[in-house]
Formats: structure tokens, sequence, C-alpha cells
């Protein structure tokens, strides 16, 4: 991983495929609908799949938005934590207005997204101060500095609160906590965080102390986790394969962990890892899957 300008990391490292996929050119014909499923999930994995053993967080997180109470969600990566915004900014939320900031790198990356999506919002606040006379939005915010966005968004949020809600937080720099103190503090204003665990909060990590205001994603149950299994064995098409030996490796390894369960049958859809007796070939799938969630 490499730093960023606002003192984090850049996200992990990207899958490493396991040997060559010239030499299975005839998997790939042979196993027609695993190639497309495969080929067809690569951005946004699995999503699709039903929300299954977070309900009791989804409820948290909710319930944190609905009543302007800021909240930490911890967990390891894979355990759910975008799972449970996805599906909660699905349903629950759906109509509640809010800011998602999906992952940030650095302050400015941050106060962009968040500018945008006042813009996207029609927030009253923000247009008032803002003055375009082209209308180009994006070719706006693209000329903007950090410190002109910060006050513009200081302003706008601080007369017409909306929740910010930021996911994936990695280690941010005391730049980023000193902007988001001051939100964090002003009335009618909430912040939700997911993060793997307090280190990777960074300096945000002074504002997110609250044992009270914090959850931590607890792994799957073994029931919870064949349920997964099962649903993501249907989702991609991995019914035509030999799955009694390759489910109890996937249960087993993943221990719980609805990402690494998910990834598994995922990377299994791809005939690189499928020999011609139609097995899955589990030992490069899982050091690739590891890879993944470094």
């Amino acid at each position: 991983m490499t730093p960023n300008a606002d003192g984090g990391e850049r996200p992990g490292a990207k899958l490493v495929p396991v040997g060559a996929i010239q030499a299975w050119g005839h998997m790939e014909r042979a196993l027609p609908n695993l190639d497309e499923r495969f080929r067809n999930t690569r951005d946004g994995i699995g999503a699709e799949l039903p929300l299954i053993g977070l309900w009791k967080e989804r409820e948290a997180l909710v319930g944190s938005i609905r009543r302007r109470e800021s909240l930490l969600l911890l967990g390891p990566g894979g355990s759910g934590k975008t799972a449970l915004i996805r599906s909660a900014l699905g349903a629950d939320l759906r109509e509640e207005p809010l800011v998602h900031v999906p992952r940030f790198e650095t302050l400015h990356d941050l106060l962009v997204q968040i500018a945008r999506a006042l813009i996207e919002r029609r927030h009253r606040q923000f247009e008032r101060s803002v003055r375009t006379a082209s209308g180009d939005w994006e070719k706006w915010l693209q000329a903007q500095t950090s410190i002109h966005l910060k006050g513009l968004l200081w302003t706008a949020l601080e007369k017409e609160p909306l929740p910010i809600l930021l996911d994936g937080v990695n280690r941010s720099g005391y730049q980023t906590y000193r902007f988001l103190q001051r939100l964090y503090f002003a009335p009618g204003m909430v912040i939700v965080a997911t993060a793997r665990d307090h280190s990777h909060l960074g300096e945000l990590a002074r504002l997110f102390w609250d044992p009270k205001k914090t959850r931590r994603l607890q792994p799957l149950s073994d029931d919870e986790s064949v349920r997964l299994f099962e649903s993501a064995a249907d989702y991609y098409h991995l019914r035509e394969l030999h799955l009694d030996d390759f489910r109890q490796k996937v249960l087993d390894s993943a221990n719980g962990n609805p990402g690494q369960i998910v990834e598994m049958c995922r990377l299994a859809s791809n005939p690189v890892y499928v020999t011609s007796e139609r097995r899955v070939k589990f030992a490069p799938l899982r050091i690739d899957v590891m890879i993944r969630f470094l």
C-alpha cells in the first residue's frame, strides 16, 4: 500500500490471477455461464445478494441516522460493512437526505465528494453560497481549492445539516480531522463512519472514541454462513460444479467472514479456477482471496 497526501494509505492490492488465462481457454468454452457471470460481477461484487446476519447492525445504522446520533462501525475486511451500508441505502434510507462518501483518500477528495453530493441533492444553502455562471458544476468543482471548499461546506451544513456517511475510513490525517471536527459538533449534524479497526481511523479516532457509539461487526454463525454460501452459489451459477468439498473448505477457511465467502464463490465462477472435471482448484483461489483482504 502507498501513502496518500493526507497521511493515509491507498486501498489494498488488487487480485493477482493465478496461472495464465490462455492455458484455460478450453475451460472458458466449456463453462460459458460461469465465465459470463464472473465478468459481469467484477465491479460491485455480490451487490444483489441478501444481507444475512447483520440485521441488528443495520437497525443500529438506520436508527443513528434518523436520531441524528453519530456511530462508528468496525470490522475487518469482508465483515460486511459496505454490504450493510448498501442494504440500508437501498431500503430504509432510500428517501433519507444524506451524504454518502464510499471512500476517500485525501482531504480534498473528501471535500469534493461532499460538495458533489450537495449539488446533486440541490442543497439550498450550498447552492446559495456558490456562483457559477456556466452552470457547469463539475468544472467549477475541479477549480476549487480545499480552503475555499471547507468554508463553503462548513457554512452550508451548519445552516442546513445533513448526515454524512463515511465508508472505509483509512488512516485519515489531522487536516481531515479538523474539518470533520467542526461538523461533528454542529447542532443537527451526524457523522457515521466505518473502518477496519480504531487504528485505521487515523486522526479521526479523536472523534470516534465513545464505546457507546461503536458497533463491532461479528462473524456470521455457522447457519448464516451456510445460507450465504448457498445464495452466492446460486447467484454465481455454481450448481454445475462439484460443490460439496468446495463448500466445506470455504466455510472452514472464511470463519464467518461474509466477504470472503462471497469472494470465493465469485472466483469459483472464473474458469481459471475450475478443472476439466468441474472441481474448484481451492488452493490458488484461496491465496487470491487472502491477497484481496490483506
